[in-house]
């Protein structure tokens, strides 16, 4: 199976993270009006590896400070909660977070 979206799932087009450094955060992804991201540890073996890349220009992650949680909104909609806050991609965090890209090629096994 080839790589799903090389052409997106670049280091230049990773704009943070949510989990911890070092211990396999979800990557996340952004090309204008295009995201996405890459989980690298879940509960559910299903959902690691790359997400759809989806279209949205309402797209916006925001951090709610009562549950520590990231949330993303796009379609004019709240549409995923994320298990930790967003962390924005700093030039001390970039080299690991580009890991994901290579460790992760193929979109998860639960949208095959």
């Amino acid at each position: 199976m080839p790589n799903y979206r090389d052409d997106f799932f670049t280091a230049e087009n990773i704009i943070g993270y949510t989990g911890e450094l070092g211990m396999n955060p979800t990557v996340y992804f952004r090309d204008g009006d295009y995201f996405g991201r890459i989980t690298q540890d879940h509960g559910h073996a299903d959902n690691i590896g790359r997400n759809i890349v989806r279209f949205a220009p309402d797209y916006k992650i925001v951090n709610d400070i009562s549950s520590g949680s990231a949330y993303e909104y796009y379609d004019g909609a709240y549409r995923h909660k994320s298990r930790n806050k967003f962390i924005p991609v700093s030039s001390d965090s970039l080299y690991e977070l580009e890991l994901a890209i290579n460790k992760f090629k193929e979109i998860k096994p639960k949208y095959k």
